[in-house]
């Protein structure tokens, strides 16, 4: 491992992509960095800026951050690869195997050469946090997703309210017994939410042990783009829902709530189907439009060519999408367990409500210009929450942790 200068350092390790490399940035800040361990970097040297160079840059845009210096950073590809072959012959979902295998590596790292401080992220870091807490190294748990008891609560009222049945998550009863135990060994987690820090209240963490730090956008790549040439401009109300087609999005009360408006209004959903929730062509006078899954530049073209995303989410630590779409210049309807911001608390309705989405749905039919005057409010929104905010907000959490 590469060795700092200072007494104090701090490595940082997780095997996908999501808010580590921002923290690895933020301790670089600081010049306590000492090592950033993932699967792949797509930097000189590395696996990753070899994969880069075949792969075309786009491929691996989520494996790069500016700045980072590549001595900083260590690669561990091979659960990574394994579990990737995995699914291209027809596995489905990330193997708990995968991280089991890259966090047992982790944590004989640190057992050889302990930091001051360790920062793991859910799922991943488990061997590693124990190994810490031995040699009393100080720990930040990254935790992406709401306390997996009051998610599953959430899900079981959802389940209860739009009659369909709820059959667990796929990661299983294992996945939730790791990640509960995590949480039992990290001095500090982090939180992106209101109400994503409330799940774990409800479970009786203390509020010391919890800080609230949101996710960022990157306001360079979401940004509005000019309408398509020639585009019809009296159309219908234009709605986007983005995200996995599932329960736990909140699809079942959305289209209820299009059958309440029974309006000439076009859906388009863009995202995975999962097989939760049947997907219907009409929903009375609605249009319905599935895509599938779609690329980021595409994305950034539907944000810009339509009117308003609607994320009915059931439960969503953060919901990063609903940044993406106000930085392209469009508002959005979310529910109160939805953690991303809004300028308005009027843009959020009540979760598992069907009516309150169709009310909402309504204002902008009633009167079209208060989409305009909306639109406004919604990238300034946006540029609050900035990658460097992000790395700001963590720096003292790393200092406490250090003194």
């Amino acid at each position: 491992m590469p060795q700092s200068n200072s007494q104090q350092s701090i490595d940082v390790a997780y095997c996908g992509v999501h808010t580590a490399f921002q923290c690895a940035l933020a301790a670089q800040e600081l010049g306590l960095l000492r090592t950033f361990c993932g699967s792949l970097f797509d930097a000189p040297g590395k696996w990753g800026g070899l994969a880069s160079r075949f792969l075309g840059p786009e491929k691996l845009r989520n494996r790069r951050l500016d700045g980072l210096k590549p001595e900083h950073l260590s690669e561990y590809p091979w659960p990574w690869v394994q579990d990737s072959l995995r699914r291209r012959f027809g596995g489905k979902g990330e193997s708990m195997a995968m991280f089991e295998a890259f966090d047992a590596h982790c944590a004989r790292q640190l057992s050889r050469n302990p930091p001051s401080l360790f920062v793991g992220t859910e799922r991943c870091d488990l061997l590693t946090l124990q190994t810490a807490k031995r040699l009393s190294v100080r720990t930040i748990h990254d935790c992406p997703q709401l306390h997996p008891v009051s998610l599953e609560l959430l899900m079981q009222q959802a389940s209860d309210a739009c009659n369909i049945a709820w059959l667990g998550f796929p990661d299983g009863e294992a996945m939730k017994l790791r990640k509960l135990a995590e949480f039992d060994l990290a001095d500090r987690l982090m939180v992106y939410s209101e109400v994503q820090e409330r799940s774990f209240l409800q479970q009786g963490f203390s509020p010391r042990r919890l800080f609230q730090n949101p996710l960022w956008v990157d306001l360079d790549f979401w940004h509005p783009v000019p309408p398509q040439p020639n585009a019809d401009v009296k159309h219908p109300l234009r709605l986007l829902f983005v995200g996995e087609l599932s329960m736990r999005k909140g699809l079942p009360f959305l289209f209820q709530a299009l059958k309440l408006l029974d309006a000439p209004v076009h859906l388009t959903l863009a995202g995975l189907p999962t097989g939760q929730v049947p997907i219907p062509e009409k929903i009375g006078q609605a249009r319905v439009t599935a895509t599938g899954p779609v690329t980021k530049h595409r994305l950034r073209e539907f944000y810009s060519n339509h009117d308003l995303l609607v994320l009915p989410s059931v439960a969503d630590a953060f919901g990063w999408v609903a940044v993406e779409a106000m930085a392209c210049g469009i508002p959005v309807l979310l529910t109160d367990n939805c953690g991303a911001p809004v300028p308005d608390p009027t843009w959020r309705v009540p979760a598992l409500d069907s009516r309150a989405i169709a009310a909402r749905l309504q204002h902008y039919l009633d009167e079209p210009s208060r989409l305009a005057d909306d639109a406004s409010l919604a990238r300034p929104c946006a540029s609050q929450f900035t990658p460097a905010r992000f790395r700001d907000q963590i720096k003292p959490v790393y200092r406490e942790l250090l003194n």
